[in-house]
């Protein structure tokens, strides 16, 4: 019964078709199944699932457009040389085997004009190794099968597939781009010709312990560590019987953090930028978080940037069709255009009518704040480098900027002996802070965004409740202008430092002096604290860089009378330090105005 109502449905399916004016419709019912029993239905759904999306390599389609090869090989090619990341170096192996791979497949496809055309426009870049030169010198003169055929190597090639080994990230990463577009051809030639052998991601240069030579430890054997202690590698630790493996890994590493902790510091990476020809106009110097932007405040109310990377700074075309409105100042469009096309290593930022005193980028680095004498403070965005914000509200000059965390707000301290704060989608302050008897000198954001610290040269320090604008804390002790303020990064420690020559840490919790740190001869301009709290920087104008270790004094005393605390001085041959920044893997950037030879 069931097999006559299968052949009617097949029937009237078939007719409806014909009157659809589909041909061989007979041919392609036959064989086909209205039902299927449970373990049909099973294997189907495993083969859909072994076709997913993960095994776009295996489930490539073939197709047959001459210009196919040549786009698509171009497109990953560029997208592999444009990249920083490092998996892009990784994925850049397979170029050379797709490239042969390509080549013969076009051949064998008949398409001599594309071969022509793929072969001249990317063989040199595969003509520095020699085995892959004689490899490709031989693939110019191989335009039909028959020429495969009668060369051994490229034979070979065909029959064999290449190895190529990825790491898993580096396979993921792959995989993301090839589904990214049509990438049909280049799947087809993987899946066919090249077996990618996926291995566990590299270790990096950061572990703390491992086995020797990357071989797995035997049970009851030595197990070898990485000296940390100044230990050699090769020295390794005697696990007692009776104590598993990863016990003895655990005291192991334990006892590591225990010295590292406890021990001496490591010393910084220290890299300086230094000013040339500044005519003693130059008044502040920043790095962006990114390392990639350095500013500077100039007398001459200018902001310049430089850009610190091999790219030059270009400006992204206006949102806004700003062509219609021609005033006098205008420069001329061709300079314009011109610039902006090419790119250039500085860019000049104009718009402060007095000397610049501070700038400050975003945590993102898309944007740049300027304060003046002009008792404004301008907001820069990065990817046009024009002016699109400017903030009223301070009477007299602005000496100082800063950026909260997650770049929320900022504040600002003045002349007018106060500090206010700002938020970047309003020109006008949202609280102002008054309590210093002179200049607001230096003002900085605790970590948690919800205290800001003000130095003056009443020589105090206060810190303020954003949100609530009441001083909750007041430090005196200083014996001149505070000048610099800086927030370790776990929020216990707020360090000052100014004219008199010391650099001063306060316990926040308990309002008191923790440390006194003497060394400098001069004012100090800057401080900075590492990313892990235990060291702070200070740069003064006596030329100098001091790094301090605030977990505990060190046995003896330097010989200038510094503190024990001094774990490190660098001097160079600079006029005078304006800043220092400790950013990522323990580096310390320092900028300063460099000494200028004088004529006799």
């Amino acid at each position: 019964m069931k097999r006559v109502r299968t052949e009617q449905i097949q029937y009237t399916v078939a007719q409806y078709l014909k009157r659809r004016q589909y041909v061989d419709t007979d041919g392609s019912l036959k064989g086909a199944k209205l039902f299927q029993t449970a373990e049909e239905m099973a294997a189907s759904l495993t083969v859909q699932t072994e076709s997913g999306c993960a095994n776009i390599v295996s489930a490539a389609p073939c197709q047959s457009d001459p210009q196919q090869y040549e786009t698509q090989y171009s497109r990953l090619r560029t997208f592999l040389s444009e990249t920083d990341i490092l998996w892009a170096k990784e994925v850049s192996s397979i170029l050379y085997p797709l490239f042969v791979y390509l080549h013969l497949d076009m051949v064998q496809c008949g398409l001599k004009g594309a071969v022509d055309g793929f072969y001249s426009r990317f063989h040199s870049a595969f003509l520095q190794e020699s085995e892959q030169r004689t490899i490709i010198e031989q693939l110019r003169h191989v335009l039909t099968t028959q020429d495969i055929a009668a060369n051994p190597r490229l034979s070979a090639f065909l029959e064999h597939k290449y190895i190529v080994h990825l790491t898993e990230p580096t396979y993921s990463y792959l995989l993301r781009y090839l589904q990214s577009e049509d990438n049909s051809a280049l799947c087809r030639a993987i899946s066919t010709h090249l077996q990618v052998e996926v291995t566990a991601s590299r270790r990096t240069d950061y572990q703390l312990y491992g086995a020797a030579g990357g071989v797995a430890a035997a049970p009851n054997s030595t197990s070898s560590w990485a000296g940390v202690d100044g230990a050699e590698a090769g020295e390794g630790v005697e696990v007692p019987a009776g104590i598993s493996q990863s016990e003895a890994a655990l005291e192991a590493l334990q006892d590591c953090i225990k010295k590292v902790r406890e021990g001496p510091p490591t010393l910084t990476t220290v890299c300086f930028y230094a000013f040339h020809h500044t005519e003693q106009m130059l008044n502040t110097a920043e790095v962006s978080a990114d390392s990639r932007l350095l500013s500077a405040g100039f007398d001459s109310s200018t902001v310049k940037l430089w850009s610190l990377r091999a790219r030059k700074l270009k400006a992204t075309p206006h949102q806004a069709d700003v062509s219609l409105i021609h005033l006098a100042c205008d420069v001329l469009e061709e300079e314009v255009n011109e610039e902006d096309c090419s790119g250039s290593e500085i860019k000049t930022l104009r718009g402060h009518s007095g000397p610049v005193f501070r700038t400050a980028f975003l945590t993102d680095s898309s944007g740049l704040l300027s304060c003046s004498e002009d008792t404004t403070i301008r907001y820069w965005d990065l990817s046009s480098f024009t002016n699109t914000a400017l903030y009223q509200g301070h009477a007299y000059p602005v000496w100082d900027v800063d950026v909260s965390p997650c770049s929320l707000y900022f504040a600002s301290g003045s002349h007018d002996r106060t500090a206010r704060l700002w938020t970047f989608s309003r020109t006008y302050p949202l609280r102002l802070y008054a309590g210093h008897l002179s200049d607001v000198d230096c003002v900085k954001f605790h970590p948690n965004s919800n205290y800001l610290a003000t130095g003056s040269t009443d020589k105090t320090v206060r810190l303020w409740s954003t949100q609530q604008g009441a001083s909750v804390r007041l430090f005196t002790g200083h014996r001149g202008p505070v000048l610099s303020l800086a927030f370790s990064p776990n929020g216990k420690y707020v360090a000052s430092a100014g004219e008199d020559q010391r650099v001063k840490l306060w316990d926040l919790s308990s309002g008191t002096l923790f440390k006194d740190l003497r060394g400098h001869t001069d004012s100090v301009t800057s401080l900075s604290f590492s990313p892990d709290s235990s060291l702070v920087a200070s740069s003064s104008i006596d030329n100098s860089v001091r790094v301090w270790d605030i977990r505990n004094s060190h046995s003896g005393t330097p010989a200038d009378g510094s503190s024990s605390e001094l774990v490190g001085l660098y001097t160079g041959n600079t006029n005078n330090v304006l800043n220092v920044q400790f950013m990522a893997c323990n580096l310390l950037l320092v900028t300063g105005t460099a000494q200028e030879k004088t004529e006799h």
